[in-house]
């Protein structure tokens, strides 16, 4: 297999990679797709998905699941490694993991975003009062209160949504150019935060200032991992940016989902995998004529 040169390499297997790689298999390209987690934990942790049309009330690991299986079912090739280097050919692109070598003519990157590490007690409280995300979980804290903590602008947003719903929101942005007042149920704290405590559901987050009594700690972070896998890549902050066709600065190579910036909602991440191989098919055709 690792001498076999692909059509189409997705690295990513969350939402966006399995669309991008299952419409690419059903438009009868040789598709690659590169997963070495457990395809989207972030997904996988919400309590239930009721905005993802056609499938109310699912959860996400249920929804993660259905997806992964309808791509197997189309015989998408998954390998289960770990690509730390993509380097551009003049025909095709090189893809490293940590024990072999794969060669592809386009790329697309679904890769998400990388977490920071971990609050003490995070993942220990991680369905029972940690979320990443309020629009998926923000009824479960229906009038009690609760913390977010942000390392992006989208932040507000979420804590806005939240504001409504919650008795009491503390926002802890962690950027630069935070705001110093929000709405009137929202407390902007410029605090640390530093862990999560609780028996057996969260009861507090620590910081460097002061503890905080709530019931659930919304925590949104941003990073942008592929800057060091393809070097000249060219971000827009902290994500990739990218054209309507998903298409990069470099040729051959695509983006889509998380990676591409807000909103973080599966919805998207579907619709721009489907764009990405799409465009990546396209980019072949033009290739060979």
């Amino acid at each position: 297999m690792a001498n076999e040169v692909f059509d189409i390499a997705v690295v990513g297997g969350g939402p966006a990679g399995l669309s991008a790689a299952l419409t690419g298999k059903i438009r009868n390209k040789s598709v690659v797709l590169f997963e070495h987690g457990q395809h989207s934990e972030k997904l996988q942790k919400a309590h239930v998905v009721d905005n993802y049309l056609g499938i109310p009330e699912v959860t996400g690991r249920g929804l993660m699941q259905q997806f992964t299986a309808h791509a197997v079912a189309h015989q998408v090739e998954i390998i289960k490694e770990k690509v730390v280097n993509i380097y551009p050919g003049e025909d095709t692109f090189t893809l490293l993991t940590s024990g072999n070598k794969y060669e592809a003519r386009s790329c697309i990157l679904a890769t998400g975003v990388v977490a920071t590490a971990l609050f003490s007690g995070e993942r220990d409280f991680l369905g029972r009062g940690v979320s990443y995300c309020a629009t998926c979980d923000g009824m479960f804290y229906k009038e009690k209160d609760v913390a977010v903590i942000s390392y992006t602008q989208e932040g507000e947003q979420e804590a806005d949504y939240l504001e409504e719903i919650c008795r009491k929101v503390y926002y802890l942005p962690q950027y630069k150019d935070a705001p110093g007042k929000m709405r009137s149920g929202i407390t902007v704290l410029k605090a640390v935060p530093q862990g999560i405590k609780g028996d057996t559901q969260v009861e507090k987050l620590s910081t460097d200032k002061e503890e905080l009594a709530v019931h659930g700690v919304f925590i949104l972070r941003q990073s942008d991992p592929v800057e060091n896998i393809l070097s000249g890549l060219e971000l827009e902050g902290e994500v990739i940016k990218v054209k309507r066709d998903m298409s990069t600065n470099l040729p051959g190579v695509f983006a889509a989902g998380d990676s591409t910036g807000k909103p973080f909602q599966i919805a998207k991440a579907v619709g721009e995998g489907l764009v990405a191989v799409l465009s990546a098919i396209s980019y072949l055709d033009t290739k060979r004529k």
